[in-house]
């Protein structure tokens, strides 16, 4: 393992002068057109949820970064230019794969409960109000990201830290052009603020003048800047003590928060062993609890083999027809319902075990009927716990990256709905409402319409169920094929299945794949919800087998970057909210250049 050579770093200041300039001017890849083509290149690359964020992790590449410090940089400037959906002030997991070895490497810093949190703090007049989990200072968990980031980045990153955080932190100070997805998100949240003076800061941020933020006007976030700054100089330390971790705690405690000093000292990243399944000849590498994606997009893959096994082959029903639609469904719903019986905080190792155990699997798929929707109670394993009765928006964003050497990594952060908690420190940390992951009582939905069991009530201490779903592909050589992951809530864990059955069963490239209407069921609400734009007649046939049909037009963002046969990488960022990837090399001159990548110090 070897650090950057002397060459490289030589040119490093340089190259941060040139990335800034372009950051500043705006000089980025516009969003790719619905329908066009992935970018390919035989370097590294990155895909984010901004065009900008992109270009930051692509310029950290060619600083002599690698896979993980091009990640890290690229997830901090998101936080910067993309405050709806993640920031500093939320958690994620990462996957972080090592060319060398092979070897992946799980890391959860998701946001945890505050320790003087009580259940009973969300009953009002003896009722329970679920609000209180999603705004305000009650929703407000101990947030992870900057501890994780950091923990990654000195493990395995190339770079030191300060090197990787500063763009994000001239991003903050020099300002960056508002793109479509801020304007909109805006526009969507600012009526909904209550009058409230703790809601003040966030109605600043995004509509200064009374009207929300326009695509194309100019914003920058100088206290932001500050705070990143004095983290790349001193690390998470000044963000986890001192003025920062008091203003944070002042702002959550002022909007009736429990959060406290000890609560953010006492945060720790964890590194979990990752998930794996075979599938298709390839390994797939998910992330375990507390995620829930992980288990639940391995189980749906699995059901769906052992579909094939029965000779209903996905590929031959037709990719986008109503029967592969329908059948992809119906796995979802066995996976959602045992995410709603099964897993929590408490119990999802043994129930992850359960529900991906072989016999299991192929008892789901038999249960599968190709002319029509299941009956409600028998999705999932229905024996295992009692049964569940029905009692927005999600703010995530996820970076892929594969650098030059095959290094990749797979991360997702969060600050939950849009905009979190709609808090706002002094300092421009938009704070997470990650408290509504968890279930307030047994059977009541929370804020994306997911039920859970008591096994992920609310808890102090405890880390919250999450259907963040980053997954990597390797093949049998241990080669990183594929990196996918995304944003939208539990949208996020039925776009990342639909993404690989299209590249690695339909053999569509990245960017068709990510382009196609996507199906979603989460068993509860019973509805088959399909986006606007699938085929008039593909949702006739869905109902006509029984579902409720209903048209999503939620926020689900997928990114992806697969590894082709030849080495060459095609990276795509989905249409939907607006990104597009970046590489490390531009076209003009990786053609003009076949020299070797600059030396990495691998992850390790």
């Amino acid at each position: 393992m070897i650090r950057a050579n002397a060459t490289w770093r030589a040119r490093a200041s340089s190259v941060a002068v040139a990335i800034a300039l372009a950051i500043a001017s705006q000089l980025v890849s516009p969003a790719r057109a619905v329908g066009g083509p992935p970018l390919t290149t035989r370097r590294g690359v990155v895909a984010a949820d901004h065009a900008i964020a992109s270009e930051v992790g692509a310029a950290t590449l060619r600083r002599g970064g690698n896979a993980v410090d091009a990640a890290v940089a690229t997830a901090l400037a998101l936080g910067v230019v993309n405050p709806a959906s993640s920031g500093i002030g939320g958690g994620g997991f990462a996957l972080v794969h090592d060319a060398a070895t092979g070897e992946v490497r799980a890391y959860d810093f998701r946001e945890v409960a505050p320790a003087g949190l009580d259940p009973d703090d969300f009953v009002r007049d003896g009722a329970l109000d679920p609000l209180l989990a999603r705004r305000g200072g009650l929703a407000v968990a101990v947030p992870g990201e900057l501890a994780g980031l950091y923990a990654i980045q000195r493990r395995h990153g190339a770079l030191s830290w300060r090197r990787v955080v500063t763009p994000a932190a001239r991003l903050a100070r020099d300002g960056f052009v508002v793109g479509e997805f801020l304007s909109r998100t805006a526009a969507s949240v600012v009526p909904d603020l209550p009058a409230d003076a703790a809601f003040d800061p966030l109605r600043a941020l995004l509509a200064p003048d009374g009207e929300p933020r326009a695509a194309g006007e100019r914003l920058a976030r100088p206290g932001l800047a500050r705070v990143l700054l004095d983290v790349a100089a001193a690390g998470p330390a000044a963000f986890y003590a001192g003025d920062v971790a008091a203003e944070l705690v002042a702002t959550v405690a002022a909007a009736g928060g429990v959060l406290t000093l000890d609560d953010l000292a006492g945060y720790a990243p964890i590194e979990r062993a990752p998930l794996r399944a075979r599938w298709r000849d390839l390994d797939v590498v998910a992330m375990p609890a507390p995620s829930s994606g992980g288990a639940i997009v391995l189980e749906v893959l699995g059901i769906l083999d052992a579909l094939a096994a029965r000779g209903v082959a996905l590929a031959a029903l037709g990719r986008g027809s109503a029967d592969a639609l329908h059948v992809v469904a119906e796995a979802l719903a066995h996976g959602f319902a045992d995410r709603a019986r099964l897993f929590g905080a408490d119990a999802t190792a043994e129930a992850i075990a359960r529900v991906l155990a072989p016999d299991a699997v192929a008892a789901l798929a038999a249960r599968i009927e190709l002319d029509r929707a299941g009956a409600h109670d028998r999705y999932g394993h229905a024996d295992a716990a009692p049964a569940i009765r029905a009692g927005g928006d999600g703010g995530t964003s996820h970076v892929c990256v594969i650098d030059a050497d095959g290094n990749a990594v797979a991360l997702t952060t969060t600050v939950n709905g849009w905009y979190g908690s709609k808090l706002v420190t002094p300092s421009g940390i938009v704070l997470n409402n990650e408290i509504d992951d968890f279930a307030l009582r047994a059977g009541v939905p929370n804020g994306f319409g997911l039920v859970q069991s008591e096994h992920n009530l609310v808890a102090a201490g405890e880390r919250p169920l999450s259907s963040m779903s980053p997954t990597l592909v390797l093949d049998d050589a241990g080669r990183a094929v594929a990196c996918v992951g995304g944003s939208g809530g539990p949208y996020i864990i039925s776009a990342v299945v639909q993404v690989l059955l299209d590249v690695f069963v339909h053999g569509v490239d990245v960017a068709d794949a990510i382009d196609a209407p996507r199906v979603h069921h989460q068993w509860l609400p019973a509805e088959l919800r399909l986006e606007a734009h699938a085929p008039d007649a593909v949702r006739a046939e869905l109902a006509r087998r029984g579902h409720q049909v209903e048209t999503t037009t939620r926020e689900t963002a997928v990114q992806a970057i697969v590894v082709r046969p030849d080495g060459t990488r095609q990276a795509a960022s989905d249409p939907r909210k607006g990104g597009a990837p970046a590489a490390e090399a531009p076209a003009a001159a990786e053609a003009a250049s076949e020299r070797p990548s600059p030396s990495r110090r691998a992850p390790q």
